[in-house]
């Protein structure tokens, strides 16, 4: 699992999101063959969770592996 910033189309802000994939090839091969990814948000809420995301793979613009 790895950590992602991802900008989507119409969005400001980009999300931070924890993904169940080793880096940056494989989100591109899931990106390419699904329309969504699923992962967690990597900052807390103001609930203190980290909510689980569905992602539609055509909003992506841009994705850039954190760590």
């Amino acid at each position: 699992m790895a950590t992602f910033c991802i900008h989507l189309m119409a969005q400001k802000e980009p999300l931070s999101v924890d993904l169940p994939f080793d880096g940056i090839d494989q989100l591109v091969d899931q990106a390419s063959s699904s329309r969504y990814i699923v992962g967690h948000l990597a900052v807390p809420d103001e609930e203190g969770v980290c909510r689980r995301v569905m992602i539609a793979t055509s909003r992506i613009q841009c994705a850039v592996e954190v760590d």
